[in-house]
């Protein structure tokens, strides 16, 4: 009985400090800045090689309706910052992205994203009430009243919103708002290796961490990231985020436990 329970504990204990918890990441350190003009559009996929030495990126564009079109690969050199274009994706891209971007993560379905479509209807500027007294004009009915014009400019303040939410255990790891579902755009799994654990890009804006018990941490000094990815062995997250007009600092971070 004695042992059962000395069991139990170290069982215990290895839960509480295993996962997020156990992780001590470091600052996120700048590789490079990509131009955005080289990438003739905004990056909508980031993948590590096998060797963990090139990140193959993806480039699209977006039409009127938001949705994304004419997408160009290339791969950056980690040592040289030799950013090549390249025909297709290669097999290892593939691959990756293909874990990388599932709702589950490698190795596990308990622990899986939910995906939510909705309708919102949001208010551009705030509404007129009261009358054309309320937009500085003088009130010519005499009534004070809301009149068909102000009606008419509420309903163009009115926007319709689709929007498709990604939920972790009650946390949103990402939110497209009138744009394409792009699955690992703001999220990626970690390695099965590393067990059940996701990096993705929280509500602030910044890259977070969450593991299969709904343990958290955010790395600080990282702002509107894009694109988290977590390397081959486990060790690193590379991830994207603008850094002024058509320009995207590539960024990692060191996962240490």
């Amino acid at each position: 009985m004695k042992l059962l329970v000395l069991l139990a504990l170290a069982f215990t204990s290895a839960l509480q400090t295993s996962g997020v918890k156990s992780l001590q990441p470091s600052p996120p350190v700048l590789s490079r800045t990509i131009d955005g003009g080289k990438l003739k559009g905004e990056p909508t996929q980031l993948a590590w090689s096998p060797d963990a030495t090139r990140v193959f990126v993806q480039s699209s564009e977006r039409d009127s309706h938001a949705m994304i079109t004419n997408p160009r690969y290339f791969v950056l050199g980690l040592s040289d910052g030799k950013l090549e274009s390249v025909s297709a994706p290669p097999e290892w891209a593939i691959d990756y992205w293909r874990w990388k971007s599932d709702k589950a993560p490698p190795g596990s379905r308990a622990f899986g994203i939910d995906v939510k479509r909705e309708e919102r209807t949001s208010t551009t500027t705030s509404a007129p009430m009261g009358g054309a007294l309320a937009r500085g004009g003088a009130d010519v009915s005499g009534s004070g009243g809301t009149t068909a014009d102000d009606m008419a400019v509420r309903a163009q303040q009115m926007q319709k919103q689709q929007v498709i939410s990604l939920t972790l255990k009650s946390e949103i790891v990402g939110e497209f708002v009138n744009q394409q579902f792009l699955p690992g755009y703001t999220f990626g799994w970690a390695p099965e290796s590393s067990g059940p654990m996701i990096a993705y890009r929280n509500q602030a804006g910044r890259l977070s961490v969450m593991d299969e018990q709904g343990q958290k941490q955010e790395i600080a000094g990282t702002k509107d990231v894009i694109l988290p990815a977590w390397s081959g062995d486990g060790s690193k997250i590379v991830f994207l985020q603008k850094s002024g007009k058509n320009k995207y600092d590539l960024l990692i971070v060191n996962m240490k436990s």
